[in-house]
């Protein structure tokens, strides 16, 4: 009798589960064909808690979780991982009509974004080239052009912390280039006096060197915050002298002169990233990789002061 009475339960019950499988089912197909993925998603996964080997309940819940997430990445802006869920999505058999649908427009959109995206990066990397150049106008210019390209503007809004520290930049380097103009104009005037501009630039150089000489420590034996504040610090210090440099050049050579730097700085801007690059690589996901990134660019813009100013420095 006891035995009878477990049957019973176990068809019961078994009778229940059932039911609850068969009306997930049936409005989870309701609500993909209306349109309603996360709905169908909730229920389709109601399904399967029901019957976890189900191949019908696991394939349409799949389907519209995958769905789901490419939605998302395409309302996040992540074109790159909306573009390849999306095409894997779209190789499914039977995948329901609206939803096939949906994901060609989402290609499509994620498509056109993620190459607008890539020409927007590319347009800033040439702007800062153009920065590095010492050509501050074009570069100002350019930066004013893309801000007002109204096809790049939804696009434009993902760069815009990026944006906004390459205006900062543009700015900052206008005013230590009028700065250095300025007094290289004033010097310029004082014939009498008896030290050259290269003189005073090389003895500019030598007070850095000793002005680096705690950070280049602290870049090496320092915390790894220590050694990466170090590190831009002594960078910029470099820097802000090439930068002066190349604007006393700019009055003091002429302009054929000037043109032919103006290209060879272009080369050497990619040289010192380059070579930084390479260095950095032996410390590729450490610690100490930006750091040796940094102190790379560093050293490097050190050596062109030096070499702006014995060749063309008068």
């Amino acid at each position: 009798m006891k035995k009878a009475a477990a049957v019973l339960a176990v068809m019961v019950l078994s009778g229940c589960n059932s039911g609850t499988y068969d009306k997930a089912m049936e409005q989870g197909k309701l609500a993909l064909a209306d349109g309603e993925f996360d709905k169908a998603q909730a229920s389709f996964e109601l399904a399967l808690d029901e019957k976890p080997k189900d191949g019908e309940a696991k394939r349409l819940y799949e389907n519209v979780s995958d769905y789901n997430e490419v939605k998302k990445d395409i309302e996040e802006a992540d074109w790159e991982d909306a573009l390849t869920k999306a095409k894997s999505l779209l190789k499914e058999e039977d995948l329901a009509a609206n939803m096939k649908e949906a994901l060609e427009e989402y290609v499509k959109t994620a498509s056109d974004n993620e190459k607008q995206s890539d020409a927007v990066a590319k347009k800033l990397e040439e702007i800062q080239q153009t920065i590095g150049a010492g050509d501050y106008g074009d570069a100002q210019k350019s930066i004013n052009e893309l801000k007002q390209d109204q096809e790049m503007e939804a696009v434009l809004a993902r760069f815009s912390e990026e944006v906004n520290k390459i205006e900062t930049s543009i700015n900052e380097r206008i005013q230590q280039q009028k700065a250095a103009e300025t007094v290289a104009e004033k010097e310029r005037e004082l014939a009498a006096s008896s030290v050259s501009k290269k003189d005073k630039y090389l003895q500019k150089l030598y007070t850095i060197e000793t002005e680096v000489t705690d950070l280049y420590y602290a870049s090496e034996n320092g915390t790894t915050a220590e050694m990466k504040e170090a590190a831009a610090a002594m960078y910029k210090k470099w820097d802000d002298a090439l930068n002066e440099i190349y604007g006393v050049l700019k009055v003091q050579l002429s302009s054929g002169e000037m043109s032919q730097l103006r290209e060879k700085q272009r080369q050497w801007i990619k040289y010192r990233d380059r070579t930084a690059k390479a260095e950095s690589e032996a410390y590729a996901g450490g610690s100490f990789e930006t750091v040796q990134y940094v102190r790379t660019q560093a050293d490097l813009t050190r050596e062109r002061c030096y070499e702006l100013i014995n060749i063309y420095m008068q």
